[in-house]
């Protein structure tokens, strides 16, 4: 049986060793393509202009006539050309920008690809213009960018009504961004709270996609605004929001999660600042302050006279001590004899009080103040960070000086609206921007002394120049014009300090050329606030 196997297996062997390929074969070099892909950015925002020419590099050093392109991004095809211009039109983080080249003769496809971003057009540093405008609340957007070194924003107007097909509301108030946790909340881009009067009241805005997120009045336990509440304006920190009421009462809500922007309900009770719950916080004088883990606000409260830290504190151990009311603890040799008293201004008016620098998470306050004489004074002082603990009833604090402004009484005179923004790094824009009419005025805090700054043509409405280093001003007229004028961060001759304080000269706005107006832009309607917009969360490393 063996020997039977083995010579089976030699025969077929032997007929297949004696077999004759007959098969007509065409053997040819393949000519491979390697493909570069690259754009001039990685970062694109919606209705950006992605180009891209690629370079094909053929193996035989002959390019192949008979090609088929397709352009794909995130999986979705965008282009069918060797060369690309895409409008961008989705959304997606870090995706595969790919080119895949087909070769109709041979049916081999090669591939190329780079990796881009695309974020929302209005997911970006910017400026918000709330106005009114035909009897409605208006909300324009204008996105930051420089061309060659040139300011040149893009405005989308009435952005709200755009994305969401309705007007906004009514009779606008007020506008306050806010953010989740900085790393792992739903959206790193800020939000806005717009407050207005009629409509649907205040709103919680999205600031990538300017949809509205939520209505305030739905926020409470009843479902509606508590009786007689009209909001005015709604501040959100990282646990505690603040509805503040035309008559200053505030309602609070401590947020269930900091990751997320809207969570829980707000109390129907007002904040106090008294043990038997009597006294009620007057929230009209908030210094809104981008720091946040400072463990809370600090205000100016008219119904006790004085200073009060506002807390928004959770510690490790998940003990949430936001929306208590603490009072500021100074010991008393820090005063001086004239000085004012933090928790005892009873025989002083408080104007403003606004934040400034910030070191190991204590803050610098600046209030603008008048004696019953009808002397206006500077009141510097700094608060410390607030830790929690149940046992903490005052938060530190340290009283600076009180310096007299001579020369204010004409500027705050009761006769006109009064905007002011205090620049936050003093370090290089050491100025309180306060208007007048149609006038600008700054107090420079490291002179002490009011000057004149610019001239308009109408009366300002809004002022604010939060963006780093106070590098830009922004001015909203009432007269629906918007300015951007440059902020103090060049060395030029054209800067605050060498043109109006050294050269004794005042901006004049509505003259053509002007080397301090970087922007003007009309017809936005009547001006009601004007903010510069942090596309991501505000901390205390901002300058």
């Amino acid at each position: 049986m063996k020997i039977k196997i083995l010579l089976t297996v030699m025969s077929l062997l032997a007929i297949t060793s004696c077999y004759e390929d007959k098969g007509n074969y065409d053997y040819r070099e393949m000519n491979d393509i390697e493909i570069s892909v690259e754009t001039e950015s990685s970062f694109y925002a919606l209705g950006d202009k992605v180009i891209s020419k690629p370079e094909l590099v053929f193996t035989l050093g002959k390019e192949n006539s008979d090609l088929s392109y397709e352009w794909t991004f995130d999986g979705h095809v965008i282009g069918d050309t060797k060369d690309l211009e895409w409008i961008a039109d989705t959304i997606a983080s870090t995706k595969e920008l790919r080119l895949a080249v087909l070769d109709n003769n041979t049916g081999v496809t090669y591939f190329g690809s780079t990796y881009i971003s695309v974020s929302s057009a209005y997911a970006s540093n910017g400026w918000v213009v709330l106005s009114e405008k035909e009897g409605n609340s208006t909300l324009s957007f204008l996105r930051e960018q420089t061309e060659e070194g040139i300011l040149k924003p893009v405005v989308t107007r009435d952005i709200y009504s755009m994305i969401n097909g309705v007007p906004m509301g009514t009779q606008p108030v007020s506008m306050y961004p806010h953010w989740t946790e900085r790393w792992d909340g739903e959206d790193k881009t800020s939000w806005l709270w717009v407050a207005q009067k009629g409509g649907q009241g205040a709103i919680d805005i999205s600031g990538s996609s300017y949809k509205q997120e939520g209505i305030l009045s739905q926020m409470f336990l009843s479902k509606s605004y508590p009786e007689g509440f009209v909001s005015v304006g709604v501040i959100d920190m990282q646990f505690l929001t603040m509805a503040i009421g035309e008559d200053g009462t505030i309602y609070t809500r401590v947020k269930d999660s900091n990751l997320l922007f809207n969570s829980s309900n707000f109390l129907d009770r007002p904040l106090t600042s008294d043990k038997e719950g009597k006294i009620k916080v007057d929230g009209s004088m908030i210094a809104y302050a981008p720091f946040d883990e400072h463990g809370g606000m600090v205000l100016y409260d008219k119904n006790s006279a004085q200073y009060l830290h506002i807390a928004d504190y959770k510690n490790w151990q998940g003990y949430n001590y936001s929306g208590k009311v603490l009072p500021l603890k100074v010991e008393e040799y820090e005063y001086g004899p004239s000085d004012a008293r933090l928790d005892n201004m009873k025989d002083y008016s408080v104007y403003f009080v606004g934040a400034s620098l910030v070191d190991w998470g204590d803050i610098s306050y600046m209030s603008i103040i008048k004696d019953k004489a009808g002397k206006f004074y500077m009141q510097k002082f700094k608060v410390e960070a607030y830790g929690g603990g149940s046992s903490v009833t005052k938060v530190g604090a340290s009283f600076i000086s009180q310096s007299e402004i001579k020369g204010l009484d004409a500027v705050i005179d009761g006769t006109s609206k009064n905007c002011f923004y205090l620049c936050r790094n003093q370090d290089k824009a050491p100025y309180l921007f306060i208007s007048k009419g149609e006038t600008l005025y700054f107090y420079y805090t490291d002179g002490n002394k009011l000057y004149t700054c610019a001239q308009f043509d109408s009366p300002i409405a809004s002022i604010d120049a939060e963006c780093f280093n106070n590098k830009y001003i922004i001015v909203g007229l009432e007269s629906v014009d918007v300015f951007i004028l440059k902020g103090e961060d060049d060395n030029s001759d054209y800067t605050l300090k060498k043109y109006v304080i050294q050269q004794n000269k005042v901006i004049q706005v509505t003259d053509a050329e002007n080397k301090f107006v970087l922007f003007h832009e009309k017809d936005f309607g009547k001006i009601i606030q004007v903010r510069y917009k942090w596309k991501e969360s505000w901390n205390e490393s901002f300058s």
